[in-house]
């Protein structure tokens, strides 16, 4: 079966007269990948055609080049590597090939006849949200003028939505759904949560609910009069505190985009609690370890500890690895990464996890008390994961 898939999909990228695009994603279960995404198109270089590859790994493009014979080995490569998800765009249509957690091939076919792109080797990079073309939406929520201009004092705000939303598309985590329920906890001013329910149901035409969760109540009833103006059914929002939310049913994708110190930990247990599939979190400051870490006399990192700046960002370091390293514990593919330079944010972090095992990979634990006991703390999402997480912890070696 996977030799029937792989040829199609060969058939279809070393097409030169109908090839577009085709995107390499996620990981099957009980694999690993060396890179989260690839993405594969045809491009000019010095007037011939090559295949063009660029490799993703959590952090950075990688860009490499192939022609003839050397695209063909290349992509051979790629079909070995045990991605889950394979999307083909050609001229005629589309080619999606997903592989399920029981490791059955779902192939799905439409057929869309669509011009072939420009092969320009340096053409300018798409956003889900042009800068150049005029979106109801975003003139809506007071980022782009009518004509379609975005205003110089929301410059930075559009760059985070296009950063947040192709962050979010590289997780691979959006794969699987083909309808969703969202949360954003600690929605703030919601610019985030109305892009990720546009972006989901206008540019996937995926199926999807959204609610925003926030403890201003001042907040909360402008964001539902801006619904109302925009005429989106199915998002709403509520008025709460993360910990104390809870959703009809359990969310597929939690968001907690700059929730400050433990309101993160809550947003992440309330997402594991719930079984959620797909968890994007940007965390803002940290307090809760930074004050045991105040309390400790840790060997031989004195140096660092005795200056407040150094052991500030030791803490929020720190912090995010244990998360990072808790989520793993957890059955969560997680890798923590820049979610916008820091010329634009200092708090710029982002955690990105998708549901892909079972809780208790004995390796995980491992790296995760061998990180906590070094230091002497304990996390707050610790304390709020409780028992599930303490029987696991518990659990002797294999």
């Amino acid at each position: 079966m996977s030799s029937d898939y792989n040829e199609l999909l060969r058939e279809h990228i070393l097409d030169d007269d109908r090839f577009i695009r085709a995107i390499f994603s996620g990981r099957q279960r009980g694999a690993e990948v060396p890179w989260q995404k690839v993405t594969l198109r045809p491009v000019m270089v010095r007037g011939k055609k090559h295949l063009q590859l660029v490799y993703f790994d959590g952090r950075q493009d990688v860009i490499q080049n192939y022609q003839g014979e050397d695209a063909g080995l290349e992509l051979g490569k790629l079909l070995a590597t045990p991605f889950q998800n394979f999307h083909v765009q050609t001229s005629e249509g589309d080619i999606q090939v997903r592989i399920t957690k029981k490791g059955k091939v779902r192939i799905h076919r439409t057929v869309e006849e669509r011009n072939l792109p420009d092969l320009s080797h340096d053409r300018r990079k798409q956003l889900p949200f042009p800068a150049d073309k005029p979106d109801p939406f975003l003139h809506a929520i007071g980022i782009m003028t009518a004509d379609g201009r975005v205003k110089s004092s929301m410059q930075g705000k559009f760059h985070q939505i296009n950063e947040f939303i192709r962050l979010v598309e590289e997780s691979g985590g959006l794969a699987d759904f083909d309808e969703a329920y969202v949360v954003d906890c600690g929605c703030g001013n919601a610019y985030l949560t109305f892009a990720m329910h546009y972006y989901l149901k206008q540019q996937l035409e995926m199926n999807v609910r959204t609610t925003g969760v926030d403890v201003r109540g001042d907040l909360i009833n402008n964001h539902a009069l801006l619904t109302d103006t925009l005429q989106w059914p199915n998002i709403d929002f509520a008025t709460s505190a993360i910990i104390d939310f809870q959703p009809d049913t359990s969310p597929d994708i939690v968001l907690a985009l700059h929730a400050c110190d433990t309101a993160t930990d809550e947003a992440l247990a309330q997402a594991v609690q719930w079984g959620s599939h797909l968890i994007v979190s940007a965390p803002c400051c940290h307090h809760h370890l930074q004050v045991q870490l105040q309390q400790r006399s840790v060997t031989p990192f004195e140096p660092i500890l005795r200056h407040g700046i150094l052991k500030e960002r030791l803490g929020d370091v720190l912090t995010d690895a244990l998360r990072a390293a808790i989520l793993r514990v957890m059955g969560y593919q997680t890798q923590v990464i820049e979610f916008v330079s820091s010329e634009h944010t200092a708090k710029n972090v982002m955690i990105r996890a998708v549901n892909t095992a079972q809780p208790g990979e004995q390796r995980f634990v491992q790296e995760y008390l061998q990180l906590r006991d070094f230091w002497g703390v304990r996390p707050y999402l610790e304390e709020l994961l409780g028992d599930p997480l303490a029987i696991i912890l518990r659990q002797p070696p294999a």
